[in-house]
């Protein structure tokens, strides 16, 4: 069926995801300074912000998108020796990485949004509605402790993955 891959572990893809927060967040600082002033130049919040929304997601894609479809590596994946291609091996290519963009996008953000829209009536408190709707978050890394590939969900339904490259050869 598919080449061999060496899974990378959980631990490892965890970190990266951490590493891949910090990287993202100043670019998302930086992409949202040089909109501000379009907001304040408005004066219309309400419509500038859901273009301002719009705008920081593409700002996200282009990133993402640039990066697995040229060698199928984040910044942040680069030292932690992880690379995704498609699940037969393959290089992705932009529509690839708009399906998993997209992907990620509703089980990370979508389906709990959803979750606390609609158990925000059941809690007492906001917060509690909130902390049950980001439980959803963690069920698609868990996943990759009962998939026979130790993919994460989104990759699954997707059709990439992510696989561990082997150590750089020292130089003497």
């Amino acid at each position: 069926m598919n080449q061999h891959f060496t899974h990378p572990g959980l631990l490892r893809r965890l970190a990266s995801l951490c590493y891949e927060a910090l990287l993202l967040g100043a670019v998302l600082l930086v992409a949202a300074a040089l909109f501000t002033p379009l907001v304040v130049w408005s004066g219309n919040a309400r419509w500038m912000s859901v273009l301002m929304q719009l705008f920081l997601a593409l700002v996200m894609f282009g990133y993402f998108g640039y990066c697995w479809t040229r060698g199928g590596q984040t910044l942040a994946m680069k030292p932690w020796r992880l690379q995704l291609t498609l699940a037969d091996g393959g290089a992705l290519r932009w529509p690839h990485a708009a399906m998993r963009f997209v992907v990620a996008l509703v089980l990370y953000l979508g389906v709990p949004a959803l979750a606390y829209t609609a158990w925000q009536p059941l809690f007492d408190s906001r917060q509690h509605a909130m902390a049950v709707a980001l439980l959803w978050d963690v069920l698609p890394v868990l996943w990759a402790l009962i998939d026979n590939d130790k993919q994460f969900l989104h990759d699954r339904l997707a059709g990439t993955r992510l696989r561990l490259l082997p150590p750089l050869a020292r130089k003497r």
